[in-house]
């Protein structure tokens, strides 16, 4: 009788490795299938913000662009009033002259 039951106890136990290998195989396939969803989303997230990179790198690009362009209009205005400004100060300079120029005239009438 003794051998009967052995018999039986060691049929029972390949039948519970095997019941514990397979919610081992569910367990691992439901984490596989959860990390690929997860990965699916964390693809296109990363896609998504590589365009916005992309259209900030461009936006960024004619904003340097169109700063440099300022930069050398207000280079150009500065020089402009520089010229002015020395032009006035000739100008400014001879009227003086002429002015003094002329009160000389009316005195020596």
């Amino acid at each position: 009788m003794v051998g009967f039951g052995a018999n039986r106890r060691a049929g029972r136990l390949p039948s519970l490795v095997l019941v514990v290998l397979l919610v081992v195989i569910v367990v691992l396939a439901f984490n596989y299938w959860s990390i690929s969803s997860r990965h699916v989303l964390l693809q296109e997230e990363v896609a998504e913000l590589q365009g916005q990179v992309q259209r900030t790198e461009v936006a960024r690009g004619r904003l340097e662009k169109r700063n440099s362009d300022l930069l050398l209009l207000v280079d150009t205005h500065k020089k402009q009033i520089d010229q002015k400004e020395a032009d006035y100060g000739r100008l400014s300079s001879r009227l003086q002259a002429r002015e003094g120029l002329g009160k000389r005239c009316e005195d020596d009438k």
